[in-house]
């Protein structure tokens, strides 16, 4: 008994021992929290003042970021956040998962980004795929962000990000245009909060929610927040949790939740009062230092009524999948219509419109061997026909590509989250289908060529174009398939250059690409430009069709039809052009130019005639006369200004022959970057270009 006695008493006395080791550790840093924490008056605004001043906010906030962006090093701050410096980045990155994890983002969403300043954070909601709208009072740091996303091509620029500044009252959207709404340590800087939270709650829709990351109470007192105050002139808010859940209601949020997280650097354990803690004992830990910290930040939601759960961010993804056929068959690469009833008996409604974040629902289906092994891993798709709440049934009508080898397969039937999940990863069951794939007979390839339209008639300059129209009627069993060009299997038309005496010269010397697929007895007229050979002489030109990768339809019988091509011993010139063709180069070589909104940019360059025709030359744009022309491109490559530049030659320019020109262009007004194409032109007859003439290109940047 004595022994046990004693035992108990030492277990006690090291409790004891433990428990004013963490009470002294846990008094050391809020004495350190005291000390480090330094206080300073701070101007108290009251509303009406507050509402009174916003446009004084609102414009020292533009200042401030026109001071970051004209600071090489301030621009590279703001542009490598949140990386910009070891203490801050912990901070950040961890508040950042919270709020990702309570805005329960979906792909495909679109998400605003209120005060949005350099706009990292709608790089980061870029790269999960939400379609981003960073707005802000400042038109700079929008200029700032759309420099990020310019600079990572991780970006998706077609899920088309919007940076939009606003007035600082209204927001720039529609009603009811967003699913969520962000602001990340910014909605401390609004004055008119009231009236910021209405538009909010406006442009959210139905079910939709906002987060705040914001600095709490005491903030507008702290060291940095006195700086921003007196250097810049920025308002630095306190925000009160009571006060801004009763001004939200106020505008229509109905649920409010909290998400009570200490700020990242607030206290550690040491392993023994975690062991301790972990075993029971509550009072190893620090609830008021905990209280407190939470005092000075906090991550809020505020929704917009119940949440409205779809296959953008599904919770439940289940399916029943029933295929009307037991057993398929078909044959080989064709494609085999089937019909399967599916049942969403999860609890996320699928949508089914198609867009490229994803987010979507699909029947789809993977193909596998006899022995279970893959063979084409999601080598099926098939839409619904709609969208599809939980509960409901509908049909799916699929077309199954059937593979190219015969044989016995399987088809294993699953649902799938387009950039989501597949079903059966979520725990839906799939569904296998046996398929049967029978040997294809071989079409025969034939066709009926007739000319329909020939021109010009008679001899013709050498290297001019020949306008031809031929006429084709599918006379074999089988269809002409369309597709990207030579593309194994697709059809086109194609000529055989060919001398006086039948021996081939250039076997590919034309293709036209069909209009669409061809079936038998159909027909399609095809017009093309065909250039003269280049050399005097006379010629046979022997137009066919080619199935690419395969054969010339002539190789499988079928007849083709021959031109007689007579090319003349003059040399054309350019009003009657053969072959029009030039080297453009650059005195000096210039990559890309900087410079401001109208300027000139002078050009020197020398310009060779690498053709046969000779260039006339005369000033204005006199049809059949060359000059050097140049398009404007956005960088996108889209024309502004397809008729952007002329200088004219100085003379006539004879083959083999070059030319020095000199000119000028003006730049843009409007600031951003441009692609300068240079190329020559035969006024009123073809750009050289068109008729495979390389082209120069200058970069063009106007600054702002």
């Amino acid at each position: 008994m004595a022994e046990g006695a004693l035992s108990s008493l030492l277990g006690r006395l090291r409790g004891a021992t433990r428990h004013l080791r963490c009470a002294a550790r846990y008094l050391k840093l809020a004495v350190r929290a005291l000390v480090t924490t330094h206080v300073h008056e701070h101007p108290t605004y009251s509303a009406e003042e507050l509402l009174a001043r916003a446009e004084e906010f609102n414009a020292n906030a533009e200042k401030h970021w026109r001071k970051i962006a004209s600071d090489a090093a301030g621009h590279a701050h703001v542009l490598n956040k949140p990386f910009s410096t070891v203490r801050d980045t912990p901070g950040i990155l961890y508040k950042l998962g919270l709020v990702l994890s309570e805005l329960d983002l979906g792909v495909g969403q679109t998400v605003l980004d209120f005060g949005a300043g350099s706009c990292w954070l709608s790089s980061s909601l870029n790269r999960l795929r939400c379609r981003t709208v960073a707005v802000d009072v400042s038109p700079t740091a929008l200029l700032l962000g759309e420099e990020l996303f310019r600079a990572d091509s991780r970006h998706d620029m077609a899920l088309d990000p919007q940076f939009l500044p606003y007035d600082g009252h209204k927001i720039p959207l529609p009603s009811q245009s967003v699913d969520r709404a962000v602001c990340f340590d910014s909605f401390h800087h609004v004055p008119n909060q009231e009236e910021v939270l209405a538009e909010l709650f406006r442009v959210l829709r139905p079910g939709g929610r906002l987060v705040l990351a914001e600095p709490g109470e005491g903030h507008a007192h702290m060291d940095q927040s006195v700086f921003e105050t007196e250097a810049h002139g920025v308002l630095e808010n306190d925000l009160h949790l009571d006060d801004l859940v009763a001004r939200a209601r106020a505008t229509g949020f109905d649920l409010f939740t909290v998400k009570p997280y200490p700020d990242a650097g607030a206290f550690s354990f040491p392993v023994e009062t975690y062991f301790a803690f972990m075993d029971g004992d509550d009072g190893v830990y620090p609830l008021q230092l905990l209280r407190e910290n939470l005092r000075h930040f906090f991550i809020m939601v505020l929704a917009k009524g119940e949440p409205r759960v779809d296959s953008r961010n599904p919770r439940v993804l289940r399916a029943t999948i029933a295929p009307e056929a037991s057993s398929l068959a078909g044959v080989a690469t064709t494609e085999l219509p089937f019909r399967v009833r599916v049942t969403n008996a999860g609890d996320t409604t699928w949508l089914h419109e198609e867009t490229r974040a994803g987010g979507y629902v699909m029947l789809g289906g993977h193909l596998l061997d006899e022995e279970q092994e893959i063979v084409s891993r999601g080598f099926l798709r098939a839409a619904l026909p709609r969208d599809v709440k939980p509960g409901e049934t509908v049909l799916v009508d699929a077309r199954l590509p059937v593979p190219a080898k015969p044989g016995r397969y399987v088809v294993q039937l699953d649902m799938v989250d387009e950039f989501v999940a597949w079903f059966e990863q979520c725990g839906s069951k799939v569904v296998e289908t046996p398929l049967r794939v029978e040997p294809r007979p071989s079409p025969r390839l034939a066709a009926s060529l007739e000319l329909v339209a020939r021109a010009p008639s008679g001899p013709v300059d050498p290297g001019a174009p020949i306008a031809l129209t031929v006429r084709a009627r599918n006379t074999g069993t089988g269809a002409w398939a369309v597709g990207a060009p030579g593309q194994h299997g697709t059809v086109s038309l194609g000529a055989r250059l060919l001398d006086a005496g039948g021996r081939t010269m250039v076997q590919d010397y034309v293709r036209v690409p069909l209009p669409r697929s061809i079936a038998p007895e159909e027909e399609a007229t095809l017009s093309a430009e065909v250039p003269a050979p280049p050399e005097p002489g006379q010629y046979r030109l022997q137009l066919d069709l080619v199935a690419e990768g395969v054969c010339w339809f002539a190789h499988a019988g079928s007849a083709p039809l021959d031109l007689i091509v007579e090319t003349t011993g003059r040399t054309p010139d350019s009003l009657h052009p053969g072959t029009l063709s030039a080297a453009i180069e650059l005195k000096p070589a210039r990559g890309e130019v900087s410079l401001g909104p109208g300027a000139e940019v002078p050009l020197s360059l020398r310009v060779t005639n690498t053709g046969n025709t000779l260039w006339l030359h005369a000033p204005g744009n006199h049809r059949g006369h060359v000059a050097l022309g140049g398009h404007l491109l956005g960088e996108d490559r889209v024309s502004r200004n397809h008729d952007f530049l002329r200088i004219p030659l100085s003379r006539a320019v004879p083959p083999g022959e070059s030319v020095d020109l000199a000119g000028a262009f003006q730049a843009p007004e409007e600031p951003g970057r441009y692609i300068v194409e240079l190329d020559m032109v035969d006024e009123g007859i073809a750009w050289f270009g068109t008729r495979g003439s390389p082209t120069a290109t200058i970069l063009l940047t106007v600054r702002s």
